[in-house]
């Protein structure tokens, strides 16, 4: 077993079973009229919908374009885009990229600079520099490649989880110990001096939910970075559900409060929810975890898209991560709907959102950064 899945293995193994609340698995009556789908449930909240495939099974792209407005495609790492420094690999973003614009998704990109403790995705050429200049110079040449032959991306990450696992602090990674400590402020001015007008730029972090320390670092971060003038437009929440304790909600959503209270969209990015084979009622709890999360975005204005990190149970990429059996997304194996997906729907059609906890001020504010930025 990898290291990294071991290490993630033992702090599972730390927590208790999740407390099982109830959670139905018959569809609920929808708002609009028919089976409706999870993106046009969604509408009325202001939320896009994206259910993250790596294409090439007619039956997850049927269902993608099915229930989701939004795509991820993940392509853009380096190791994938670019293995040597003369070797580009369009074939990876092509596909998806296409398939996006063709059937009108809004579509975002991961990931523009990735290097964390237990997984990036920086080649080893890349790893070898040691002058911030040709540091700089290569990132530069990455962002206007990237934004050249892509110029309708919607979306793209500019730093992914830079903070440590479970703590507040900048993990010291690559790009720290060759730029500096301000690095990431650095990423955001190179990509956004790259990328076409509306191209929103965000920071990507996970266990935020999960670890208060690294909650209140992530709100740290993003606050440093908006003082500083960084053209940075949002802050993408993974909320890889992976322990089996329940994660504070109330203070999730005073997280998601927090950033948007700095004029900034907050989402949910790459949302799964696995629970363990022994557990009881297992997919009632699963079911009310995914309600949760989606009430929360729903009652936060700024919440502007909701992706799940998968479509069937067998995609996950746990499978090889974890373990096989956790059973974390919307479908299982015979592309049937599990209580989880009724749960996420039901939470979509809630009849009114709750009364705005975004000021008319942090509002404006929004308004004003998204116009400045399309120019």
């Amino acid at each position: 077993m990898p290291r990294r899945a071991a290490l993630l293995l033992l702090l599972l193994s730390t927590f208790a079973g999740g407390g099982a609340a109830a959670a139905t698995g018959s569809p609920p009556d929808c708002a609009i009229p028919g089976d409706c789908r999870l993106f046009e449930a969604a509408a009325s909240q202001g939320i896009r919908i994206g259910l993250f495939d790596s294409l090439g099974s007619p039956q997850r792209e049927r269902i993608v374009l099915a229930e989701a407005n939004a795509y991820t495609n993940h392509g853009f790492s380096w190791n994938v885009l670019q293995p040597e420094p003369d070797v580009w690999n369009f074939a990876a973003v092509d596909p998806g990229y296409a398939f996006a614009l063709d059937h009108g998704l809004h579509q975002t990109g991961l990931h523009f600079a990735w290097s964390q403790q237990l997984l990036d995705d920086l080649p080893a050429w890349v790893k070898e520099i040691d002058d911030p200049s040709q540091l700089r110079a290569e990132l530069r040449e990455r962002a206007r490649v990237i934004f050249e032959r892509y110029p309708e991306l919607d979306r793209i990450d500019v730093i992914n989880e830079p903070l440590m696992i479970s703590r507040g602090a900048l993990f010291q990674n690559h790009f720290y110990e060759v730029l500096g400590a301000d690095y990431i402020a650095q990423l955001f001015e190179i990509v956004d001096q790259e990328a076409p007008p509306g191209v929103e730029l965000f920071v990507n972090e996970n266990l935020t939910e999960y670890f208060p320390a690294k909650a209140a670092g992530l709100v740290a971060l993003v606050h440093s970075l908006v003082e500083a003038g960084a053209p940075i437009d949002a802050v993408g929440l993974q909320t890889h559900l992976l322990f089996p304790m329940e994660p504070d909600w109330k203070a999730y959503q005073a997280m998601m409060e927090e950033i948007a209270g700095m004029g900034l969209a907050v989402f949910i990015s790459e949302i799964d929810v696995p629970v363990a084979v022994d557990l009881e009622d297992r997919f009632s709890v699963q079911a009310e975890r995914y309600r949760r999360a989606v009430e929360t975005c729903v009652n936060v204005p700024a919440c502007d898209e909701i992706t799940v990190w998968g479509v069937d149970d067998p995609s996950t990429w746990l499978q090889w991560f974890l373990e096989p059996g956790l059973d974390p997304l919307l479908y299982d194996g015979k592309f049937e709907r599990k209580p989880a997906y009724f749960a996420f729907r039901e939470a979509l059609l809630a009849p009114e959102p709750p009364a705005a906890t975004l000021g008319l001020a942090a509002i404006a504010v929004l308004l004003a950064l998204r116009q400045s930025r399309l120019g």
